[in-house]
This record gives structure tokens, sequence and C-alpha cells, in this order.
């Protein structure tokens, strides 16, 4: 199905709770059949590395790898020495993931969970990894986001985010502007850099914010407190 395009004041004719239901059931049916994701080509372990390096070592911390699919940021984070849980509303990825950690003494614990519904108690982390959850949320719905998030982190706690510019395009969706689309029955947000200063910057400060050439930010932050 082609994604549907919606200029910046058009809402979508879906209630969240439908689209986010339809939106779970895509990824629960991509999992199930499938070994590898489309998307999994996107997570950039590079990335994810280097900001570690840059950040020293994770030993006697804790990391929330929020959306955490098939354990891809847990097990980079878990090698960077961190305390790591791997946070999936879906069960499939997250059984998958843990039959990939074959290193025992430091492999990350896997939660079957919402972000949304706090399952954590406050302050549990000192550093969270989203790539790929923030833009899968509605606008209409960042503040409910920002209040799970912010609740989960320690004060001075890192968040490192993930997420898709204006600039990213679906294969053979063309060059047309929209911040927005429903895509293959899933909601996409396309933000930019002067968008995401302005929501995270209140409570966090702004470590670092790249764009890449294939449509990504790379987003460092720490939170204020």
């Amino acid at each position: 199905m082609r994604g549907r395009r919606f200029n910046k004041d058009q809402p979508s004719s879906l209630p969240s709770a439908v689209l986010y239901a339809g939106q779970k059931e895509f990824y629960r049916q991509t999992y199930e059949s499938s070994p590898s994701a489309p998307w999994d080509n996107a997570f950039d372990q590079d990335w994810l590395k280097q900001t570690l390096r840059k950040l020293g070592p994770g030993k006697g911390k804790r990391a929330l790898d929020i959306g955490a699919g098939r354990g891809r940021g847990s097990l980079i984070l878990s090698a960077n020495g961190y305390k790591t849980v791997g946070m999936d509303y879906l069960f499939t990825p997250l059984a998958d993931a843990h039959s990939l950690c074959r290193d025992r003494r430091n492999r990350p614990s896997f939660v079957n969970a919402d972000l949304f519904a706090d399952p954590f108690r406050a302050r549990s982390f000192d550093l969270a990894l989203d790539w790929g959850v923030f833009h899968h949320i509605r606008r209409k719905e960042t503040g409910d986001y920002l209040r799970a998030l912010k609740r989960s982190l320690k004060p001075g706690g890192v968040f490192l985010l993930g997420c898709f510019s204006t600039n990213f395009r679906h294969k053979g969706e063309g060059d047309r502007k929209r911040n927005w689309l429903i895509h293959k029955g899933h909601y996409d947000r396309f933000s930019t850099k002067k968008e995401l200063i302005r929501i995270f910057s209140p409570s966090f400060s702004i470590l670092s914010l790249a764009e890449t050439q294939s449509g990504f930010f790379h987003v460092s932050m720490k939170l204020r407190g």
C-alpha cells in the first residue's frame, strides 16, 4: 500500500488508538514472518559505538533500550558495560534477542512492556536509547512520550535518539515535502533540527545533533536536573 502524505495541519482521520493498534499488528506480522526486519539495516551501530566511547565506560550504570526489537542496541550497550534492559511491546523479537545472547555473564535483560505504561521505577536509568520509536509517535502524543522518558531517567541521565529527518525517503516514495505520513499501516513523522531542539531543549542539554545523508538525525542529550 502506498504511503498517504499529509500536510502539516491536516489531521489523520484515524484516532490514535486505531492507528497504533494497526501499527503494532504490522510490526508483529513483520517480526513473525521474517528473521530480518526491513529496518534492521538502518540501525547505525557505528554511531552508537562511537558515542558510547565518548561517554566513557558504562560499568555500574543502567541503560534502557526503548523499542529494543531483536536487541541490536541492547547488545552494544551491554558490551560497553551497562546493565541493560531491552524493552519492546512485542514478545517475538525479544525472544529472538534472548536467543542471540551467548555471553551469559553480561547479557541484557529483556522486558515485554510499553514505555507509556511506566513499567519501571522512576529514575531507574543512567542512559536511554531510542532508535526507531520516537518517529512513530504522533506529534500530539509527544508530551506523553517526554513524560515517560524523563520519568525513566536519572537527573543528568543521557538520552540517545535516532529518528527520521524530513530528508528520509522510503523506497519509491519520491521527493514531495511532508512532515508525516502513514506508510504500510504505520505512522512516520519526519523532524527538522529546529523542531527537535524545540521539543527537547527545555528538559535536555543537547550534546550533539547531526543529520546523516540517509535522512536520520543522531542526537545525544543530557537530562537537566
